[in-house]
């Protein structure tokens, strides 16, 4: 049998991680918009607005696991379930995801963004998996296996 590893962020890691990337981003680029994949990749994107103050904030809700840890796979291709994305066109915009598995969610959000009209178009993830083939332009961490945020611990357990 495989074991998987799991890394297991506290609130208080994730704050140093988020905090860094919003430091590295604002000293990069600047966003006009910031696109939120959720569920879990919401959290960060929201974060990451009031941080850099960015006002503007869409969310595009993508399903390709189920919510377990390990996450299994339900579809074969991600699967847009709601997309709040505004008016973009002519806009520099930053997707945010809480990680990166194999790139296919992301790069298909980063599709329907530049297909919006985006003048430029960014990624930033909290977590990458360290055997992904894809590499968004930000990120605060390498893992690998799986990666528990401070959100999917059960309410009665802590990390």
């Amino acid at each position: 049998m495989h074991k998987i590893e799991i890394a297991k962020l506290s609130w208080k890691k994730f704050g140093e991680i988020i905090l860094q990337m919003a430091k590295e981003i604002q000293l990069d680029f600047d966003f006009n918009v910031i696109v939120g994949i959720g569920k879990s990749g919401t959290i960060p994107a929201s974060i990451l607005s009031k941080r850099l103050k960015i006002n503007e904030f869409y969310s595009i809700i993508v399903s390709h696991y189920d919510d377990e840890k390990p996450p299994k796979k339900v579809y074969k291709r991600p699967q847009i379930m709601f997309s709040s994305l505004g008016s973009i066109e002519g806009k520099k915009v930053l997707v945010v995801d809480d990680f990166v598995h194999t790139g296919a969610t992301l790069k298909m959000v980063l599709q329907k963004v530049v297909d919006a009209g985006a003048k430029e178009v960014k990624s930033a993830v909290v977590g990458l998996r360290s055997n992904t083939p894809f590499r968004p332009e930000y990120f605060g961490m390498i893992f690998k296996g799986c990666l528990w945020f401070p959100w999917d611990v059960p309410l009665h357990k802590s990390l």
